[in-house]
């Protein structure tokens, strides 16, 4: 027979054990991927310093649309898909436009690789069309 600490030690070691395995399966599930939607209006969100016309939000929501019902999550990289898709959207935007998002991308790569950003020149504003 085993002695009753022993008993008591075990008890509580297996419900321990018991009761954090829920806690631990939940913290390895991964979170759910974006909702497309969301993947869209993040994309929108690094146009928003460019003052798009109407017309223009709705022509980059198309192509942004487009080309993720052509290439959805998960599928195989394309680089000549995202060219493609950059240069349609480029060519939505006003040279004004077109000259603050590629300044407004080398200031996001450069904060990404920890460089400083007050040497990055800033785009002319953009004029509404």
């Amino acid at each position: 027979m085993m002695p009753m600490k022993l008993h008591v030690t075990m008890l509580a070691g297996l419900l321990a054990a018991g009761l954090s395995l829920p806690v631990i399966a939940q913290a390895q599930q991964a979170p759910p991927p974006p909702a497309q939607s969301q993947q869209g209006d993040w994309m929108m969100h690094r146009f928003s310093d460019l003052n798009l016309t109407d017309a223009q939000k709705s022509q980059i929501q198309t192509l942004m649309q487009n080309y993720r019902q052509a290439h959805p999550r998960g599928s195989a990289p394309d680089p000549d898909a995202r060219k493609q898709l950059r240069d349609q959207i480029n060519a939505v935007l006003t040279p004004d436009q077109q000259a603050q998002l590629k300044a407004d991308e080398a200031k996001m790569r450069a904060q990404r690789h920890g460089s400083d950003t007050s040497n990055v020149p800033p785009a002319p504003a953009a004029t509404p069309n």
